[in-house]
C-alpha cells in the first residue's frame, strides 16, 4: 500500500502532503521552512512542557554528509547506510553533519541512545517505533524524512502506531544539483531503500532552529 505513494510524481506528493499538513496559519509558516505539526490534535507546548520525555525521534542516514565531507563510520560498502553515529555514541566528531547537528540539539534535552533511531530503512524503522508505542512513548519529535517517505509513512505512524508530532522535510545540499538532491522518483526512492544512493541531502540551517527553539519552549505554536 504505501509503495503507491511512490508512483506519485515528485511535484504532485510535495503538494498533497503539504496541503494536506497545511490546516493552519502556523503550520503553513513552519512548511516554508520545512517543518510541520502533524495533527492539530497535537499541543506542542504541552508536550514540551509536561511529556518531554514521552518523545522520541527518527532521522535518516542520508542526512549525513557525502562529497566534500565523509561521515567517520562510513563503510566501504554500505557507505553511510548505517545506524552509527559517533555523537549519538557520546563521542566527539567534527565533520559537518546535519544529523549530528539535530543529535546535539536533541541531546541538550536530554534525548538518550535509545530515544534517537537513525533510520537505514523503512522495515527497521516501523518495528522501533511499535516497540517505543508499547514502551510508553507517545510523540516523535522530529521525525525527519523527504516527501516521499513522508507521504505514505505519517499515515501509517498515525493511525496504526498511533504515534503523532513534528516532521522535519530533508532538504537538497544544492538546490541546483538536482541529480544527487532529494528522492524525485520511485526508483530513486527504491533504490535508496536497497543502497546508499549518493544523495547530497540535510536538514536545513531553518529547520534545525525551529526544532531547537521548539525543544527549548522558546517557539509558541498554537495550532487549533
Amino acid at each position: 500500500m504505501e509503495r503507491l505513494y511512490s508512483f506519485v510524481p515528485y511535484s504532485i506528493n510535495k503538494r498533497l502532503i503539504e496541503n494536506r499538513l497545511s490546516y493552519n496559519q502556523v503550520n503553513k509558516i513552519l512548511l516554508s521552512h520545512s517543518v510541520a505539526i502533524s495533527s492539530p490534535s497535537v499541543d506542542m507546548q504541552k508536550i514540551v512542557k509536561d511529556e518531554l520525555d514521552s518523545c522520541i525521534s527518527f532521522l535518516p542516514y542520508c542526512a549525513k554528509p557525502f562529497g566534500d565531507y565523509t561521515c567517520p563510520v562510513s563503510d566501504n560498502e554500505k557507505l553511510r547506510k548505517n545506524r552509527k553515529c559517533l555523537k549519538l555514541d557520546g563521542r566527539s566528531c567534527n565533520v559537518p553533519c546535519s544529523l549530528g547537528r539535530m543529535i546535539d540539539v536533541l541531546k541538550q534535552q536530554d534525548f538518550t541512545k535509545d530515544r534517537i533511531f537513525i533510520i537505514d530503512s523503512d522495515s527497521h524503522l516501523f518495528p522501533w517505533l511499535e516497540e517505543k508505542k508499547n514502551e510508553g512513548y507517545k510523540y516523535f519529535l522530529p521525525g525527519v524524512g523527504c516527501h516521499y517517505g513522508v507521504s505514505y509513512a505519517l499515515k501509517y505512524i498515525q493511525r496504526e502506531i498511533g504515534l503523532e508530532g513534528c516532521i522535519v522535510f530533508l532538504q537538497d545540499n544544492d538546490p541546483l544539483d538536482k541529480r544527487h538532491g532529494v528522492c524525485k522518483s520511485i526508483f530513486d526512492y527504491n533504490n535508496m531503500e536497497k543502497i546508499d544512493r549518493g544523495k547530497k541531502t540535510k536538514i536545513g540551517e531553518e529547520s534545525l532552529k525551529i526544532i531547537e527553539d521548539i525543544l527549548s519552549g522558546k517557539l509558541y505554536l498554537k495550532t487549533k
